[in-house]
This record gives structure tokens, C-alpha cells and sequence, in this order.
């Protein structure tokens, strides 16, 4: 046992240094994602349907401040059942209006996802072929670091260059400048 014990504490340090030689790379995902078309392309149908979306739910609110002045000019001449049967179909009115503007928020958010998602695959898919082409362990979000050594490999243009997109000349003059590649 006591063997065992000292061989294992022997091996420790063995290990750690393995741990200490593997090659961690970073990306930044938004730079990626931001220089993408396709991202582009889905902002904008994305746009496009919230502004049709919004044209619709003025419609029903103007449709319904409508209603609302009519009702309050004629509201002194009106019997109590007639008055009672306006407030019920205005708090309808309401109730749909709100009801519609939550329906298309969530149909928006479906349409994003949608769209979305198989460039998120994209991007997942070139950032590990990336890991695996620089023989990195990890790649984390550069976001998400407090610091980050000299030795981590910045991956994000290596990405960019697998999902085809090409580096503009503020992008490529930014890593000589900061000193890291």
C-alpha cells in the first residue's frame, strides 16, 4: 500500500505538467457571428417581420383608441345596457390587442431561433474543427475571460477562415498591434 501511495505522489506532478502543456485557445463568437451573412441576413427577415408585426398592433390600437372616443362622447346618452355591452367589447378589444402583441413577441423569437440555429451549428462546427486542427484542449468565449495569457491561441480568425469569411484590414491589423496572433 505504502507503495502504491508514494508512486501515486510520484506521478502527481507528472500529471499536472501534462495538464500545464496543453494548449488552451480562445474566440470570440460575437466578432464571428457579427461578421457572418447569414447572421446579417437573419437580422434583417427578423426585423422585417417584427416591423410588420408592430404596423399590425398600431392598427388594433389605433382601431381601439377609436372605439374608446366614441364611446366616451356618447357615453352620457347611452342606457346602462348599451354602455355595459361598449365597456365589455372595449375591454375585448384590449384583450386581443394584448393578446396579438404577445403572440407575434413569441412568433419572433420562434422565427430567430429558427434561423439561428443552424448558423450556431455552423459556428460550433468550425470552431472544433479549429481545436482540433491546433491541437487545443479547450477553447473558451474571450468574452467571458477576466485575462488572458500570452500563451492562449487566439482562434477567433482562424474560425472566421473556416466559415469562408475573410478578414477586413482594421481585423487584421488589430492582432499586431495588440501583440498576440
Amino acid at each position: 500500500m505504502k507503495k502504491f501511495l508514494i508512486s501515486l505522489l510520484l506521478m502527481l506532478p507528472l500529471a499536472f505538467s501534462a495538464h500545464a502543456q496543453q494548449k488552451i485557445g480562445v474566440v470570440n463568437t460575437a466578432a464571428i457571428m457579427e461578421a457572418l451573412p447569414d447572421v446579417k441576413a437573419a437580422t434583417t427577415k427578423i426585423q422585417d417581420l417584427a416591423k410588420q408585426y408592430d404596423s399590425e398592433i398600431k392598427r388594433m390600437q389605433d382601431e381601439l383608441k377609436v372605439k374608446l372616443e366614441a364611446y366616451q362622447k356618447e357615453e352620457a346618452s347611452m342606457t346602462d345596457v348599451i354602455k355595459k355591452r361598449r365597456q365589455q367589447e372595449l375591454q375585448e378589444m384590449e384583450s386581443r390587442t394584448q393578446n396579438s402583441y404577445q403572440m407575434m413577441q413569441e412568433e419572433i423569437q420562434k422565427e430567430q431561433e429558427k434561423l439561428m440555429a443552424p448558423i450556431r451549428t455552423k459556428v460550433t462546427t468550425a470552431i472544433n474543427k479549429v481545436c482540433e486542427a491546433n491541437g487545443c484542449a479547450y477553447i473558451f468565449e474571450s468574452g467571458a475571460l477576466l485575462a488572458m495569457g500570452s500563451s492562449a491561441l487566439d482562434l477567433t480568425q482562424a474560425v472566421k477562415d473556416a466559415l469562408g469569411i475573410k478578414a477586413t484590414a482594421a481585423a487584421a491589423a488589430a492582432p499586431k498591434a495588440t501583440g498576440r496572433k
